[in-house]
């Protein structure tokens, strides 16, 4: 593999598994109903992780993603934060984010994250009707996010993302419309917004199989989607990834190192890294081996996940997530980054390309070539054009 970009600083993410309780849409790697004797066990498990790393690599985004990183006690979030700025160079400006859930949240725990350095929250809120909430296996309730996003600028966070989702199962434009306007009019300073998907495992995936659940038709979801760049855009945000929505100067830089082909390291249950020399790795995805594992003084990585992709297998991934980002694939950076012109490697797609163009699904000139709106409601069609 040929990777022809010079080191400069990293992405750490570090997973925290655990929530009150599991959505019946998420399929990520994470508990509910945990005891509170195990989440102090592996917070102990990441700081003794964190601590065998020897490189000193210089870092400059932090992201504590989960399951739901503030269902943690807060000296347990300042310990592990600890741990990574000894096992990493961490820079002075270094955007350092924390993950939410409403109802774990309170001002102690708030000012608490801030006094540890964290300057950016996202918090889910998924939608502002109680309704859709419950029926999403969410814990919290409207009142909960808006007394808890009053408490986080009270104390201090001047960097906040609220997640959202539309195209839920019996949720109208109208209900959609009126959840956007209400976050916009908090003015944070990014919001990320993401169609509901059916997962392979989820409660809401059984249900669906079973008649339980219907789904909106594709179109309602597509014109939700299509109003929410609209009234984000009216407001004043920079539509600059699919799915995200940001001040200018406030785009989240720890999310754009996996959209722009940059590495990254982690820690936790699961988590996965990119290294142009090492390639792509993940660490133990279950729960007793990863604790054992890093009480015992081993880094926890599973040997037998490490990928062994091809130099065309990353050329592919790059162009995938490039094409993520509204400002698209820029031949230049490729030719940089691999050692190749873009179509002596796509040759094959220039035709294709020219295509989309013409029929106005893709903006493309010498420079390289991005998703039009209507592009990004066949992404995947044209993406898979490059894997």
């Amino acid at each position: 593999m040929i990777i022809n970009r010079p080191e400069k600083p990293a992405g750490l993410y570090i997973h925290i598994p655990f929530c009150l309780k599991k959505c019946g849409y998420c399929d990520f790697l994470s508990f509910g109903g945990s005891e509170e004797a195990l989440r102090e066990r592996y917070a102990r498990a990441l700081v003794r992780e964190l601590s065998l790393n020897k490189e000193r690599r210089s870092v400059d985004t932090i992201f504590i993603g989960g399951g739901t990183p503030s269902l943690l006690r807060a000296d347990h979030i300042a310990e592990i934060l600890k741990a990574a700025r000894a096992a990493f160079s961490v820079q002075e400006d270094a955007e350092i984010t924390i993950e939410a859930n409403p109802k774990t949240l309170d001002q102690d725990k708030l000012r608490a994250y801030r006094k540890a350095r964290i300057n950016r929250l996202s918090i889910g809120a998924q939608s502002m009707d109680d309704q859709l909430l419950a029926f999403m296996g969410r814990a919290h309730s409207r009142e909960d996010f808006l007394r808890n996003y009053r408490s986080a600028r009270d104390a201090g966070f001047e960097n906040i993302n609220v997640d959202l989702m539309f195209g839920i199962p019996g949720q109208t434009r109208k209900a959609w419309r009126s959840s956007l306007s209400q976050i916009i009019g908090l003015a944070p300073e990014h919001i990320s917004f993401y169609s509901l998907q059916l997962e392979e495992g989820t409660e809401f995936a059984r249900m669906y199989r079973q008649g339980e659940m219907d789904l909106p038709p594709e179109e309602e979801d597509r014109a939700m989607y299509h109003e929410g760049i609209g009234m984000l855009k009216e407001a004043g945000y920079i539509h600059y990834e699919i799915s995200n929505c940001a001040r200018a100067g406030r785009e989240c830089r720890h999310n754009l190192k996996y959209w722009s082909f940059d590495e990254y390291l982690a820690a936790g249950l699961g988590a996965h890294s990119f290294r142009y020399k090492q390639g792509r790795a993940r660490n133990l995805s279950q729960l007793e081996a990863y604790l054992k594992a890093a009480e015992e003084g081993r880094l926890p990585v599973d040997e037998d996940a490490y990928e062994r992709e091809t130099e065309k297998d990353y050329m592919g991934e790059y162009v995938f997530t490039a094409l993520r980002k509204m400002e698209g694939v820029s031949f230049s950076d490729f030719c940089a980054t691999f050692g190749k012109d873009f179509f002596q490697v796509y040759s094959g797609s220039r035709k294709a390309l020219m295509d989309y163009k013409a029929r106005g699904l893709v903006e493309l000139d010498e420079t390289g070539f991005s998703l039009t709106a209507r592009g990004i409601d066949i992404s995947n069609e044209i993406m898979a054009e490059f894997v």
